[in-house]
C-alpha cells in the first residue's frame, strides 16, 4: 500500500540569478515495509527498523529519475538546512539597527507613560524578541509560522534565559487573534519585522504590515522599520544584457548566427534578476541616471499601503548611450524620524561606502526595459515604475510620452522559459562558440554526417553553417524545441538540419534516415545541469549511442578535467558558518546545531554558485582530479581518484572551487572556471556565465606555512547513481629523519 507525501523531497536553486526558484523534482513516497518485501525488496534490517522513505532523486547522468532510502525525517531536515537563516543572521549591520530601532521605540512608548507591548512578525530564531527585552519591553508576542524554525526559536529563547518574556505562537500573523482568550490579548504599541527580499516586497510584506497595522496594532503604534525607499537607477550594458537578450553570434569569418526577431524584441523573464552589483566593474555599464527614489513605502500607519502603484520620475541622461536596463535597491529608515538608515546600495550609491557589510539574504537587482531606447546627454526622460502587490518592474520614455501603466513583462518567445539567464548568457558567448567553430573546422568534410546533443544548441547551426553535409540535432525539451526551431528558420538552414523529438539514448538508426554518424556533438549543456560535471550526461549518452557511430575520434568535446583550487573566500562562508553569538550578546548555538545537524543528514558536500559574484583569493595552484575520456564509452564500475596538493600561499583556506576544462582539440581547451592565470595570493576572476562547485571548509583553517600544508582529497565517481562525492582535508606534511 502506498502513501504519497506532496511535500517535496528534493528541490533545486534555479537562480534567475538569485531569485530562488524552488520546483518540484518529485515527490516523497513512503512504502509500508510489509508492502516492500511484497515487491520482492530486500531491505538491511537497520534500515527497515527506521521507517525509510523511499524518494525519487534525479540522476544528472542518465537523465532519469531513480529511486532512493532517505531517513524518514528527510524533508524536515532539508526545509532547515536551506531556510538560509544563518546569512542574516551574520548581518552584523541589520541586527545592530534593528536592536538600535527597538531601544529607541521602547523609549518612545515609555515615554508617553505607557508599557511597551511589543509584536515580532516572523520572530525566526527569536533574535529580534530577545533584544526587545533587552531594551525594555514590558511583553512581548513573537509568531513564526515554519514550524521547525519556531521550535528552534523557543529552545533559543529558552537558553538565553527569557522564556518568561516572550511568548510564541507557531503562526501566521494574519491568522493571529486578537481577545481575552487570543493569541494576543490585547493588540502591541510596537510592531518589529523583517520580511523583506531584495526585491523589498516579495515575501508579502504589504499584507504583512497592512494586516498588521490594522488588526494587530493600537492606533499610534511605533513600527520597526518605519519605512522603506526603493531607488532605481537606468544603465547601458551590453554585458549584463547578455543574461537577458540573444545577440547575433559572431563564430567564424562571414559566419553569424541570427536570433529570431521574435527572441531579440522579447521583453525577457518577469522574475527578477538579484545580483551583487558590487562585483560589477566599471567599465561593464554606463550610468545614464543618477539612484531615483522612486517608491516610498510607509509602513508606519501614517497613510495606507498601495497593493498596485505607479510612480513616474523625471530624469536627464547623464551621458549618449542606450537605456537598456535598470539597476535597483532599497534603504529602510528604520525609525520615524530617519535618523537610523539601513541601505543595501551598491558602493557607488551607499551612504557609507568605506563600510560596506556583506549579505547574500538582501542583493541588488536587475531589471530589464522592454525596449532599449536611445538617449543623447541632456535629454528629459521619464522612468515609469509599477509594483504589485508582490514584484517590481520599470520602464523609460521621452518626457513628451504618455506613461501608462503597462503589464509586467512576461516571455513571449520561449527562450527565457527554455533557459536560465546564466544560459541565456553562455548563448551569448561569441569566444566560447568561435573555439567550437576552430575546432570543428579541423573534423568535418563536405561528407560529415552530425549528431547534435544537448538543450537549446547552437552547434548544429555553426556546423551547418561550416559545411557540413548533415546535421541531425535531439530536442526533446518542449521550450528548447521551439526555439530551435526558429532559429532553424531565420538562419534559412531547413534541409541541412532534422531535429529529433525523442530522447537520445532512444535513437535508432532508422531516426537518421540510415546514416551512420561520424561526428557526435555537444557543447555539452543540458537543462537539468547544476554542477559544472552533470556534462557528463553527454559521457553517458555517447556510450549508448556507440552503436551508431563511425568513428570514436570523432567527438566534441574529446575530454572533460575536473580541475580544484584551494580557496580564501571573502564573504561567502557566512552562508554556512555558525552563528555562535549575534551581537556579541545571544547565544545561538542552539540554532547552529540544528542546522548543523540537518545539512549533515541533507545536504550535499558540494552546492552550485557564480563565484564570479563571490570574491576569493587562490591559496594553491589548481590541480586535476579527474579525467574524463568521451573517446571510450563509460566503464559502469565506481572510481575513485585520491591525492594531494600543497599550499602556495598563506591564508585562512575556507573553501574549495571545482570546475570543468573541455579539451575539443589538442590545442583548444575551453574553461567553466578561472578566466586568467592563476596566481597563488591574489584574486581569481571566475567565468560569468557558468556556475562552479563549491565545498566549504567547516571549520577553516589557517595556514600560516604554505611548504607544511597540504589538502588531501578524495573523489569517488559513481555511475550507477551519477554522484560524484568528494572529501577534503588539510593537514600538515611530516618531516621524516
Amino acid at each position: 500500500m502506498w502513501c504519497v507525501n506532496s511535500v517535496l523531497a528534493f528541490k533545486i536553486f534555479v537562480r534567475f540569478r538569485r531569485f530562488h526558484f524552488y520546483f518540484p523534482r518529485s515527490c516523497t513516497c513512503y512504502i509500508k515495509l510489509d508492502s516492500l518485501f511484497t515487491f520482492g525488496l530486500q531491505l538491511p534490517i537497520s534500515v527497515a527498523m527506521s521507517k525509510p522513505i523511499f524518494t525519487q532523486r534525479f540522476n544528472p547522468l542518465t537523465g532519469k529519475n531513480q529511486w532512493d532510502i532517505q531517513d524518514e525525517n528527510y524533508d524536515y531536515h532539508q526545509e532547515i538546512a536551506r531556510s538560509s537563516y544563518a546569512d542574516m543572521l551574520h548581518d552584523k549591520e541589520r541586527n545592530q539597527k534593528y536592536f538600535a530601532a527597538l531601544a529607541k521605540a521602547v523609549n518612545t512608548i515609555k515615554s508617553r507613560g505607557q508599557k511597551a507591548k511589543v509584536l515580532d512578525i516572523g520572530t525566526g530564531t527569536g533574535l529580534l524578541s530577545m533584544m526587545a527585552v533587552k531594551c525594555g519591553a514590558d511583553t512581548i508576542t513573537a509568531c513564526e509560522a515554519f514550524q521547525p524554525m519556531a521550535n528552534c526559536a523557543k529552545q533559543v529563547i529558552r537558553n538565553n534565559g527569557y522564556a518568561e518574556n516572550i511568548q510564541l505562537i507557531g503562526k501566521r500573523s494574519t491568522e493571529l487573534s486578537v481577545r481575552p482568550d487570543g493569541d494576543m490579548k490585547e493588540k502591541a504599541n510596537i510592531l518589529v519585522t523583517e520580511v523583506f527580499d531584495t526585491e523589498l516586497i516579495g515575501e508579502g510584506a504589504i499584507q504583512t504590515f497592512a494586516h498588521a497595522l490594522e488588526n494587530l496594532l493600537e492606533k499610534d503604534s511605533v513600527v520597526v522599520p518605519a519605512f522603506a525607499v526603493v531607488y532605481a537607477q537606468v544603465v547601458q550594458s551590453e554585458k549584463v544584457l547578455k543574461w537577458n537578450r540573444l545577440r547575433p553570434l559572431h563564430v567564424a569569418d562571414g559566419i553569424v548566427i541570427q536570433p529570431p526577431s521574435d527572441i531579440q524584441s522579447c521583453e525577457g523573464a518577469a522574475a527578477v534578476h538579484d545580483i551583487q552589483l558590487n562585483q560589477l566593474k566599471t567599465s561593464d555599464f554606463k550610468s545614464l541616471s543618477d539612484p531615483i527614489p522612486v517608491f516610498r513605502f510607509d509602513f508606519s500607519g501614517k497613510t495606507p499601503l498601495k497593493f498596485d502603484d505607479m510612480s513616474v520620475s523625471k530624469f536627464q541622461a547623464q551621458h549618449n548611450g542606450t537605456c537598456q536596463a535598470v539597476f535597483m535597491w532599497w534603504e529602510l529608515q528604520m525609525d520615524v524620524e530617519g535618523d537610523i538608515i539601513l541601505s543595501c546600495a551598491p558602493h557607488w550609491a551607499h551612504p557609507e561606502p568605506t563600510s560596506l557589510q556583506w549579505r547574500d539574504h538582501w542583493m541588488q537587482a536587475v531589471y530589464y526595459l522592454p525596449q532599449e531606447i536611445n538617449v543623447y546627454k541632456g535629454n528629459q526622460m521619464n522612468l515609469c515604475a509599477f509594483h504589485d502587490e508582490y514584484s517590481l518592474w520599470f520602464n523609460v520614455n521621452k518626457l513628451n510620452h504618455d506613461s501608462n501603466i503597462i503589464e509586467r513583462p512576461v516571455c513571449s518567445c520561449g527562450a527565457h522559459i527554455a533557459s536560465s539567464r546564466m544560459r541565456i548568457g553562455m548563448l551569448n558567448n561569441s569566444y566560447r562558440y568561435q573555439q567550437y567553430a576552430k575546432a570543428l573546422k579541423r573534423m568535418i568534410s563536405p561528407d560529415s554526417v552530425c549528431l547534435c546533443l544537448g538543450d537549446e544548441n547552437l552547434l548544429p547551426l555553426i556546423a551547418s553553417k561550416l559545411g557540413v553535409s548533415k546535421v541531425f540535432t535531439v530536442e526533446n525539451q518542449a521550450f528548447c524545441h521551439r526555439v530551435i526551431l526558429n532559429y532553424i528558420e531565420v538562419n534559412d538552414l531547413k534541409e541541412k538540419i532534422s531535429v529529433i523529438t525523442k530522447p537520445p539514448e532512444d535513437l535508432t538508426p532508422e531516426d537518421l534516415s540510415g546514416r551512420k554518424v561520424n561526428l557526435l556533438l555537444a557543447e555539452p549543456f543540458f537543462s537539468t545541469s547544476l554542477l559544472p560535471w552533470d556534462c557528463l550526461h553527454f559521457w553517458y549518452l555517447r556510450s549508448i549511442l556507440s552503436k551508431i557511430l563511425i568513428d570514436p575520434n570523432h567527438i566534441l568535446p574529446r575530454k572533460v578535467t575536473l580541475r580544484g583550487l584551494g580557496v580564501h573566500f571573502l564573504d561567502l562562508w557566512k552562508i554556512r558558518a555558525p552563528v555562535g553569538k549575534a551581537d556579541d550578546s545571544f547565544d545561538l548555538t542552539a540554532f547552529d546545531k540544528l542546522i548543523e545537524t540537518s545539512s549533515e543528514i541533507s545536504d550535499a558536500s558540494v552546492e552550485p554558485q557564480p563565484l564570479w559574484e563571490y570574491p576569493c583569493v587562490a591559496l594553491t595552484h589548481p590541480f586535476d582530479i579527474f579525467v574524463f575520456d568521451f573517446k571510450y564509452p563509460m566503464m559502469y564500475e565506481v572510481i575513485e581518484n585520491c591525492g594531494e596538493v600543497q599550499f602556495a600561499s598563506d591564508g585562512t583556506c575556507n573553501g574549495i572551487a571545482l570546475w570543468v576544462d573541455y579539451e575539443l582539440d589538442t590545442d583548444i581547451h575551453l574553461t567553466t572556471g578561472p578566466q586568467c592565470d592563476i596566481c597563488p595570493g591574489h584574486p581569481v576572476e571566475w567565468d560569468m556565465y557558468t556556475k562552479q562547485g563549491v565545498h566549504l571548509l567547516r571549520p577553516p583553517i589557517i595556514v600560516q606555512d604554505p611548504s607544511q600544508s597540504t589538502i588531501k582529497y578524495r573523489a569517488v565517481f559513481s555511475p550507477s547513481d551519477g554522484t560524484l562525492t568528494f572529501k577534503f582535508e588539510i593537514s600538515k606534511i611530516t618531516s621524516t629523519t
